[in-house]
């Protein structure tokens, strides 16, 4: 009978609660609920006005003005508008788009969150943490990280058609995870440990590999990677700093990394621009990278008065050609002859068809990029959520077809709006000509690595460099090697070719190699315990090209250290190149990294061991059956078996009933 009650009841007070949560406007944080129909849950007083505007709006740029404002704004509902005179936290969010080359779009997300916290906190003190997700703050305190960098890569990056990468490379990484932080403790091995501590922490959140690193994989940079934040070894810290960086070309990338990235915002990637990503459309992208940056800066040195300042980027370059045929096509088929556009001024029937040059028009939106829309600002940014475009407004047009277009477009170096509503926001891209697009500029430097010979013993290693530029570059190059290739730097040769094509062959007896290679950082590998690490710091000369080569031996591994699919290679991480300002040797102008490498090593045929099993106990089985048939079975004729069978005791115990009941 209690049960009855609380079934009636328990509705009742829910209904209460939420009333009154509603009705405070005091400490509280408003979210709004996505239903069906598009559009929120509003009170009954409001709820007709919604209704009567509930029309999809289209609203079209004019490329003839810088700034263009609705000569009438609407007046929203004071329900689809934000509060901002209620409580927000230290969070923004930005997103920006600027078309590409070849039907390309880049989409950067840009998200960031603070918190004040201290170092050293008592045991007894409450940790608040507001928008800074709690799953990392706990992780970084109990490991003493006071500052941490992920990245996350995925696809291939064509320089010579994208141009520069962006924000000069600091938030891509190479193909799989790139990980390196800086960690306060006592001494090397118990900053090791917690560094270990770390790995395993973030594995789990992040559903990869981390805890797969150890110190075969670790290495402690001394030019690249280097502390970003103000946080140093004063008298103020107890412990010193101490820096580690790994690398996991292996890791693939995919939804299971994007789902925990997202549940790191304030939104949880419901609203906001967050709303647009989703892994099966973000990892069909030609290229996708993931960054997490994470900063402890404290004023005057002190360590009572710090702030924890969480970045987190993703950026995405998507062939819109490629996308609308996959909406078009989800199951990859021949396209159909009807559909087939064929030259006209050359021969075409049913068995003959020459392509037309693909046509440069462009028309797609959000919907078609993503399979969703925006939906609304973030209700508890301190800044409205922005929508920037990089772009050229004289041959491309941008629409809105929402809800409730943004009031009015303003110039801040590029064309924006902010999300004031938490409305659905489609926008819409035409253009008559995709390859009139803003000034793409080009990197600063051209650098590739490949992989030479073909032997099971050993190999080498080339690394090719190109200046175009009109002054000397001064560049710090960054290779991290497993433990089982053993790089010999004796070997090294560099050819140098100026701009009018002379080569010059230098190796490390001459002295003039000392004008291109001013440091060398060097640590050989050690069985199983340390990789190879390789940092060289060169002067290059103005519109020159430079090759290193190397030569290296390949290593035996034990049979348990193969990966399941041995024979498809091992992944080298790729090779970081950064430019360094001549002024500032701390500060990197640009950085890069190369793809990935894939070394073959001498793999032992693991199907062996099983036929070898297979043949021997077939063998076995059957030397055994015959030798015991042999030993336990008699050859006899078939009338002194049947003897033998009649004056069994149970064949006359047989006849005997057979007698009694009178049966033959």
């Amino acid at each position: 009978m209690k049960l009855e009650y609380l079934y009636w009841i328990l509705p009742l007070v829910v209904h209460v609660i939420g009333t009154e949560f509603a009705s405070s406007d005091e400490g509280t944080i408003a979210y709004s609920e996505h239903v069906t129909g598009s559009r929120n849950c509003l009170p009954e007083e409001q709820s007709d006005i919604i209704e009567s505007s509930h029309l999809v709006q289209t609203s079209t740029l004019d490329t003839n003005q810088e700034e263009v404002d609705q000569s009438e704004p609407k007046t929203l509902p004071l329900s689809a508008k934000y509060d901002y005179d209620g409580k927000k936290y230290p969070n923004t969010e930005h997103l920006e788009i600027k078309p590409l080359q070849g039907g390309n779009i880049l989409m950067s997300f840009n998200f960031e969150a603070s918190r004040t916290t201290e170092l050293y906190p008592s045991s007894k003190e409450i940790t608040y943490y507001d928008v800074f997700p709690k799953a990392l703050g706990s992780i970084l305190k109990s490991t003493n990280t006071r500052e941490l960098h992920l990245r996350f890569g995925h696809g291939w990056y064509d320089s010579d058609l994208n141009g520069k990468l962006v924000a000069n490379g600091n938030l891509s990484g190479g193909t799989g995870v790139d990980i390196w932080a800086f960690i306060e403790a006592n001494s090397e091995d118990e900053a090791f440990e917690y560094w270990v501590q770390l790995a395993n922490s973030l594995s789990g959140l992040f559903c990869a590999s981390f805890n797969s690193i150890d110190s075969a994989v670790t290495t402690k940079p001394e030019q690249l990677f280097q502390k970003e934040s103000n946080i140093d070894t004063n008298s103020n810290l107890l412990g010193q700093l101490y820096h580690f960086r790994s690398a996991l070309p292996r890791e693939p990338i995919c939804t299971e990394n994007l789902t925990p990235f997202l549940k790191l915002l304030p939104t949880k990637g419901k609203q906001g621009i967050s709303s647009l990503l989703s892994g099966n459309k973000m990892f069909n992208a030609e290229w996708t990278s993931m960054s997490i940056d994470i900063l402890t800066n404290c004023e005057d040195g002190g360590v009572d008065n710090c702030t924890q300042s969480l970045k987190q980027a993703i950026n995405l370059i998507l062939n819109v050609p490629k996308i609308k045929d996959k909406n078009k096509y989800p199951i990859p088929k021949p396209t159909p002859g009807a559909e087939l556009k064929c030259d006209p001024s050359r021969i075409h029937d049913l068995y003959n068809c020459f392509p037309l040059v693909e046509s440069p028009d462009l028309d797609f939106t959000f919907l078609d990029l993503f399979g969703k829309v925006i939906r609304g600002g973030s209700l508890v940014a301190s800044k409205p959520s922005t929508v920037c475009f990089d772009i050229d407004l004289n041959n491309w047009e941008i629409g809105h077809l929402s809800l409730q277009p943004p009031d009015q477009f303003y110039m801040d170096e590029k064309l924006c709006f902010s999300l004031l509503t938490s409305d659905e926001y489609n926008v819409s891209f035409k253009t008559h000509d995709s390859s009139k697009v803003n000034n793409i500029e080009q990197p600063p430097f051209r650098a590739s690595r490949s992989l030479s010979g073909y032997s099971q013993e050993s190999g080498g290693f080339r690394l090719d460099f190109f200046n175009p530029t009109e002054g000397d570059q001064v560049i710090v190059i960054f290779q991290a090697l497993p433990w089982f290739v053993k790089l010999y730097t004796h070997s090294l040769v560099l050819t140098v070719t100026n701009k009018s094509g002379e080569s010059v062959l230098l190796n490390v007896q001459n002295e003039e190699l000392s004008e291109y290679i001013k440091e060398i950082v060097y640590h050989p590998a050690v069985d199983r315990v340390t990789p190879t690490h390789l940092e060289l710091r060169i002067l290059a000369p103005a519109k020159t090209k430079l090759k290193f080569t190397f030569s290296f031996d390949k290593s035996m591994l034990l049979y348990s250290e193969y990966p399941p699919d041995a024979n498809h290679g091992f992944e080298l991480e790729p090779v970081v190149f950064a430019l360094i300002d001549k002024d500032h040797p701390d500060n990197v102008k640009y950085i890069m990294r190369t793809t990935t490498g894939l070394l073959t090593l001498p793999t032992p045929d693991f199907s062996m061991p099983y036929n070898v099993i297979i043949l021997t106990l077939t063998i076995m089985s059957l030397t055994f059956g015959s030798i015991f048939n042999l030993l336990v079975k008699k050859v006899v004729t078939e009338e002194e078996a049947e003897l033998a069978q009649s004056e069994r005791p149970v064949e006359k115990l047989k006849q005997k009933f057979r007698t009694l009941f009178g049966r033959t």
